[in-house]
């Protein structure tokens, strides 16, 4: 498994700062015996459990192939009996790309309502960077022949959620923030079988060093999916029919009912050109502030954030890339749906306890309006978008005395700012409907017009203006269907066609929900209603 962004992954038990022998506040899980970053077996177990639970909505089939305890029943109804797991799962090591090493980075809060960090909420946290692999171990115990396709078919089913499609398995924490995108890229399968004795003496007969090594050895040109893995193994070992079952059961239609926004951001502005029909954008300067490269030190004092980007998955080759955010990137949506959603309760004079809880149900929160508790976000950012195309841009800086109007004497500051560039994000809503859909419309026409809310620092003085160049509203029902996709710039600058049609009615079903009714008024703001 290789992580294609950064990702932390906590340790059990944190290390208070004053028996730690430095100031990082969050430190990763590492092995006890050899210091080495790690995945814990019972991690990756509930990732997988809980992404076949998720894709299937079947708990019976889940208990079938990770177990259970004792579960309560009715009255009256004797309770199913504990179930011991199919499947063993080993702890993963992390083995961390070349010429690079575990981050020590600085973690902050930001307030969504400014876009600015809260007093005191920053710690220092150990990241494994993007391109980091993991090489995990599976055992999945079969009890009888007639048993095999069946649980190989759960197996396959809860490893689609590595495949890296779709919101899939996100691993660590921060996974709602663009962090912890994991892909499989190779999987290697061997089949033993523990009715002959040769079998079974030449299986346990090995150490774990030994069972390791070897199932790592075979992954060198093992295919990229479980399916094609488990296909080529059954047939070798003469399992033809087990393999055509499992080929023609393993293809199950996921039962999530999700949307996704795919959105273009160009770091640009959208100007006021003589042609209307013209909206190329103007390129805008971004800063998201970050610690100067090494070799930038001491000609520089700020510079915008690059991380690792992995270029090819398979052999885990990462490079350095300018990104657009990731907590900054999901505070400037979170800040723009807030402001949106408090104009039009305003508008249609919906009490405050209302959009508020609304808003944070979606959007999640430190303390939900309803129940005092923090409410987690059901709005997720996928993956850290990186920029494609623009360039580097350094610039000096004065103080301006507000008083005198010169410059003040030692405020001199140097900066590389990024210019330019695009990047593709995208946003996972879990169980959307209407009226979030209309909310994330609205969204959209911000962007793709002339935005109020800014990315980064400089707001003051031009940066981190972002600009929606393209924009689809893919919905999956989970019943089978097709998805249904909308192009929201569609809707948004052809107000006769279809897609504002279906726009107009998501953005009534907001009005609706936000207690305006179904009233002619339109939600305040810019554009087409």
């Amino acid at each position: 498994m290789c992580l294609m962004s950064d990702t932390h992954v906590g340790a059990a038990q944190a290390v208070p700062r004053h028996a730690a022998e430095s100031d990082v506040d969050l430190h990763v899980d590492r092995d006890p015996r050899t210091g080495v970053p790690r995945l814990r077996a019972t991690t990756l177990a509930g990732l997988l459990r809980h992404e076949l639970a998720a894709r299937t909505g079947d708990p019976r089939r889940v208990r079938e192939l990770f177990g259970a305890a004792e579960s309560r029943s009715a009255p009256g109804r004797e309770p199913d009996p504990p179930l011991t797991s199919a499947l063993d799962v080993d702890d993963a090591g992390a083995e961390l790309p070349e010429d690079t090493t575990l981050a020590v980075r600085v973690g902050t809060r930001v307030d969504p309502a400014t876009g600015t960090v809260r007093p005191g909420r920053m710690w220092q946290w150990e990241v494994l960077p993007a391109g980091t692999v993991f090489t995990a171990h599976l055992r999945l115990h079969v009890p009888a022949p007639a048993d095999e396709a069946r649980l190989l078919t759960l197996l396959v089913l809860a490893a689609e959620g590595l495949s890296g499609d779709g919101p899939g398995i996100r691993v660590g924490g921060r996974t709602g923030r663009g962090y912890g995108a994991v892909r499989a890229t190779h999987w290697a399968v061997e089949r033993h079988d523990l009715t002959d004795e040769h079998s079974w003496f030449a299986y346990h007969a090995r150490t774990w060093s030994e069972r390791w090594e070897r199932g790592a050895d075979a992954l060198g040109d093992a295919p990229a999916d479980l399916a094609t893995a488990l296909d080529v193994r059954l047939r070798a070992d003469g399992r033809a029919a087990t393999a055509a079952h499992l080929a023609a059961r393993a293809d199950q239609r996921d039962h999530r009912h999700r949307a996704e926004l795919h959105l273009t951001l160009a770091v640009a502005e959208q100007s006021a050109p003589a042609d209307p029909s013209s909206r190329e954008p103007r390129p805008g300067l971004l800063m998201v502030g970050d610690v100067p490269a090494p070799e930038r030190l001491g000609a520089v004092d700020r510079a915008h954030r690059h991380r690792p980007v992995v270029s090819d998955p398979d052999k885990a080759f990462v490079r350095l890339a300018p990104v657009l955010g990731d907590t900054a990137l999901f505070a400037l949506f979170k800040r723009i749906g807030g402001r949106l959603v408090r104009d039009a309760a305003e508008h249609l004079g919906a009490e405050e306890w209302r959009w508020r809880g609304w808003h944070a149900h979606w959007w999640g929160a430190d303390t939900d309006p309803g129940t005092a508790v923090p409410s987690p976000s059901r709005v997720r950012l996928r993956s850290t978008p990186h920029l494609r195309g623009g360039a580097p841009l350094t610039t000096t800086r004065l103080t301006v005395d507000a008083l005198f109007g010169d410059a003040v004497d030692g405020r001199l500051f140097t900066t590389d700012l990024y210019c330019g560039g695009s990047g593709e994000v995208v946003l996972d809503v879990r169980e959307p409907d209407d009226a979030v859909r209309g909310l994330l419309a609205l969204v959209v026409r911000e962007l793709a017009t002339v935005p109020f809310d800014t990315l980064g620092a400089g707001a003051g003085s031009g940066n981190g203006r972002l600009t929606a160049t393209r924009a689809v509203l893919t919905t999956h029902t989970g019943d089978g269907g097709p998805p249904h996709r909308v192009d929201l710039l569609t809707a948004l600058f052809d107000p006769a066609g279809g897609a504002a049609a279906t726009a107009r009615g998501w953005v009534c079903a907001l009005r609706a929900r936000l207690g305006g009714g179904g009233g002619g008024r339109g939600v305040r703001g810019r554009g087409p209603e």
